[in-house]
């Protein structure tokens, strides 16, 4: 599958065959600079991609010995840590704790979320309809919360682990004020599942 605009590249999301995208998974966090994953210009770094392979070719999935990982929700700003080149590859990709980012940047990832679902389903009766947003309860039960959502308590709990919320079983109370912050986080992987053919 070809980069698309504004992704971060990795080796899942870069194709092996183009020269201009062969090599940019290893252009990511460039040792010695400090700050984003990518404190170049993607353009740039595909020029660089295009080099690297006419003086080598493609890259050589057996010989590698150093795997990016991308920064952890936690870190002081994930959308803007550069990540951390290691000698093993990543156990999973950690998602992103909305909370942790600026209102602008949360407001950006939701609309990118609904964006990658696709157009809503029309109203029956055709015309458009208006509702408020959910108002949550002070705290909630995980299979509660699960259903509501349309998902399993296994998914809900994992979110929950990903960004930080205390549950461990799916009869765990979490705190409402973090329902939405799940719900999104849902609605981004079901729609990154979508758009890589997993479901």
């Amino acid at each position: 599958m070809p980069l698309r605009e504004g992704e971060l590249p990795t080796s899942d999301n870069c194709d092996p065959n183009n020269p201009e995208e062969a090599w940019l998974p290893a252009l990511v966090a460039i040792p010695g600079i400090a700050g984003a994953p990518l404190p170049l210009p993607i353009e740039y770094l595909k020029i660089l991609a295009t080099r690297l392979w006419d003086y080598g070719g493609p890259p050589n999935p057996d010989a590698q010995s150093t795997w990016y990982h991308p920064p952890r929700s936690g870190d002081i700003s994930p959308m803007f840590a550069a990540g951390q080149w290691k000698d093993h590859p990543p156990e999973d990709t950690p998602g992103i704790d909305l909370t942790s980012l600026s209102k602008a940047l949360q407001d950006e990832v939701r609309r990118q979320a609904l964006e990658l679902e696709g157009p809503p389903a029309p109203a029956e009766d055709g015309m458009a309809q208006e509702s408020a947003p959910p108002a949550w309860p002070e705290t909630i039960k995980v299979h509660y919360l699960a259903k509501k959502l349309g998902h399993t308590s296994k998914e809900v709990l994992g979110i929950c682990a990903e960004i930080g919320v205390p549950a461990k079983t799916a009869n765990s109370s979490i705190p409402g004020n973090r329902c939405a912050a799940i719900r999104d986080q849902l609605r981004i992987k079901a729609a990154l599942a979508r758009r890589n053919g997993i479901t």
